[in-house]
C-alpha cells in the first residue's frame, strides 16, 4: 500500500469531508487519477513514480475538479530548498520528522516511501527533540498513544530510522548513553566566521588579528590555545595595540574552556555515511554557537559534495570509471528554528555559508529544509531559492507577509471555512488547525491545503492531531 494506480491499494480513506472549500480552481497539478495521487516538487514524466515520500492528504474541496482525500507525495530526486513556517505547536517540527522519515533508511519497509533511495541527512536540532526518530512510538506514553491511534486510522505501521546517530556538544546533557561527542576543529572555521562569533567586523583591528593569526597557523591542526599563544606574542604584532589583542584572547579563552573546539574534533566527512540521519542536539548551546556549527557544516558540505560531483561529471564526460570515496550523491541539511542560526537583524556565522549553499548547492546535490516560527526574522537572502513551502498557522501579519513573498506559486485567493468566505490569505492561514498547511510548489498553479500524515517514528514533542 504505497503509491499505486490501483484504488484497492490506496491508503485508508481518512478525509471524506472538509470545512475548507477553495474557490480558486486548481488548473495545474501533477495528478495521477488512477489511485488518486498528487506529486509535489517535480513534473512527472511518463509513469516514473519512483523516489517519492508520502506527506499526507489533500484537505480541501475545490470548485470544479476536487481532489479531496487524494494522497500527497513529495519528490526526493531534485535538490530542494523547503521552507516550513508556523506558530509554536502548529506542526512545523512535526513536518521535519515526516520528511526525514521519508528519505531515511527505516527499520522495516513502509508505504510512506515509494521506491526511495535513502538519503544522508544532518539535522540542526536546536531543541534537541529529534532523537526519537530512532524509536517506534510507545503505548505507555500518552502522546505516543494518540499517535498510534492515528497511525491505525491511516493504516500505517509504527516504524523507526534504522540508522540514526545523535551528537551532543561537551558538557551538554546526555540522556541516551549512545550519544557521540560533537566538537569542531578550529581549522574548519573561517576568519569571517570567527569574527561573527566574536562580534567583530572582518575589517576591524580585531578582525585583522584573527585573519592574520589563521594565515600564520595555516592548515596545521591547531587548537584554540595555539591561536591565543600566537596572538599574545608581542613579537608577532609590532604595530597592533595590546588592548585589541587582549580582547580577542579573552573571548577565545572563553571558548577554549567550553571544549566545543578541538583539533581532534569531527570532520564533516564523519557525517557522510550513505542513508544515515545525523542529529545534532544543540539545545544547551548559545545561539551564536548553533550558528557557527551550522556554518561549518554547510560550507564543508558545499565543498565536499561540489568536488564529488565535479569528479563524477568529468569521469562520465570522458567515459572513464568513477573511483568514488564513499561520498553520497545527495545530502539534506535540516534546520529547526532557522531564525536562531540565521537571523535577519544581525550578523551571524551561518549567514554567508547558507546563502552560498542555497544559491550554488543544486549542482552539488544539496537540499536544505528550514523551519521557523518567525518567518520575518529569517535572513531573506537564504530564502531566495525556495521552491517548496509548507505554511502552517501564523498569527502576525509581518510573518504572514514574509511567507507569502516566498511562496513559489500563487496563494489561494478565495476560500470558505465552515461556510464563511475568506478573501485574505492571512485570514486563511490563521484558521488552520494543527497539522494542516498550505503547500506551494512550482509544479502547481496555486497552493494546496494538506493534512500532514502522522509520524511513524516516535514524536519528541506534542502530537499535532
Amino acid at each position: 500500500m504505497s503509491f499505486s494506480i490501483k484504488s484497492a491499494e490506496r491508503f485508508s480513506t481518512v478525509i471524506e469531508k472538509s470545512p475548507y472549500v477553495v474557490e480558486d480552481p486548481l488548473v495545474k497539478t501533477q495528478y495521477v487519477s488512477k489511485g488518486q495521487n498528487i506529486v509535489f516538487g517535480r513534473t512527472l514524466k511518463g509513469e516514473d513514480y519512483s523516489n517519492l515520500l508520502y506527506i499526507g492528504k489533500i484537505l480541501e474541496s475545490t470548485k470544479g475538479k476536487s481532489y479531496l482525500g487524494a494522497d500527497a507525495w513529495l519528490d526526493t530526486t531534485f535538490p530542494h530548498v523547503i521552507y516550513i513556517t508556523g506558530t509554536r505547536g502548529s506542526g512545523k517540527s512535526f513536518d521535519l520528522g515526516v520528511l526525514v522519515e521519508g528519505i531515511s533508511k527505516l527499520g522495516k519497509s513502509s508505504p510512506i516511501q515509494n521506491d526511495v533511495k535513502p538519503i544522508t541527512s544532518i539535522i540542526i536540532d536546536t531543541q534537541s527533540q529529534f532523537w526519537t526518530l530512532g524509536y517506534e512510538p510507545r503505548e505507555g506514553i500518552p502522546a505516543n498513544k494518540a499517535q498510534l491511534d492515528e497511525l491505525k486510522r491511516w493504516n500505517l505501521e509504527p516504524n523507526n530510522l534504522a540508522s540514526a546517530k545523535i551528537y551532543t556538544p561537551p558538557r551538554s546533557t546526555k540522556f541516551l548513553g549512545t550519544e557521540q561527542t560533537l566538537q569542531i576543529r578550529p581549522k574548519d572555521v573561517r576568519a569571517e566566521e570567527w569574527c561573527a562569533l566574536l562580534g567583530q567586523e572582518v575589517y576591524s583591528s580585531q578582525g585583522h588579528i584573527i585573519t592574520a593569526t589563521l594565515e600564520n597557523l595555516g592548515d596545521s591542526n591547531f587548537e584554540i590555545a595555539d591561536m591565543i599563544t600566537y596572538i599574545a606574542n608581542d613579537r608577532n604584532w609590532p604595530a597592533v595595540a595590546e588592548s585589541s589583542r587582549n580582547a580577542i584572547c579573552y573571548k577565545l579563552d572563553d571558548y577554549r574552556r567550553t571544549n566545543l573546539f578541538s583539533a581532534n574534533g569531527l570532520r564533516i566527512k564523519d557525517f557522510l555515511e550513505e542513508g544515515t540521519c545525523n542529529i545534532l542536539a544543540l539545545r544547551e548551546l548559545r545561539n551564536e554557537d548553533k550558528s557557527l556549527i551550522t556554518a561549518v557544516i554547510a560550507r564543508n558540505l558545499f565543498d565536499i559534495l561540489g568536488n564529488h560531483h565535479n569528479k563524477k561529471k568529468t569521469a562520465n564526460f570522458f567515459q572513464k570509471p568513477f573511483d568514488g570515496d564513499g561520498t553520497p550523491d545527495r545530502i539534506w541539511l535540516v534546520i529547526d528554528e532557522a531564525h536562531v542560526v540565521a537571523p535577519s537583524d544581525r550578523i551571524s556565522p551561518a549567514r554567508s555559508a547558507l546563502v552560498e549553499y542555497v544559491k550554488r548547492g543544486r549542482d552539488a546535490g544539496l537540499s536544505l529544509v528550514l523551519a521557523t516560527q518567525q518567518p520575518s526574522a529569517l535572513d531573506d537572502q537564504i530564502l531566495s531559492q525556495v521552491n517548496i513551502t509548507f505554511s502552517h498557522r501564523l498569527s502576525f501579519q509581518s510573518d504572514i507577509n514574509a511567507v507569502v513573498n516566498r511562496i513559489p506559486t500563487k496563494a489561494v485567493r478565495n476560500m470558505k471555512y465552515s461556510g464563511t468566505s475568506l478573501s485574505d490569505f492571512g485570514d486563511m492561514v490563521r484558521v488552520l488547525d494543527v497539522g494542516q498547511c498550505f503547500l506551494g510548489d512550482q509544479a502547481s498553479s496555486r497552493t494546496v491545503l494538506l493534512q500532514i500524515r502522522p509520524r511513524v517514528s516516535a514524536h519528541g514533542g506534542y502530537s499535532p492531531f
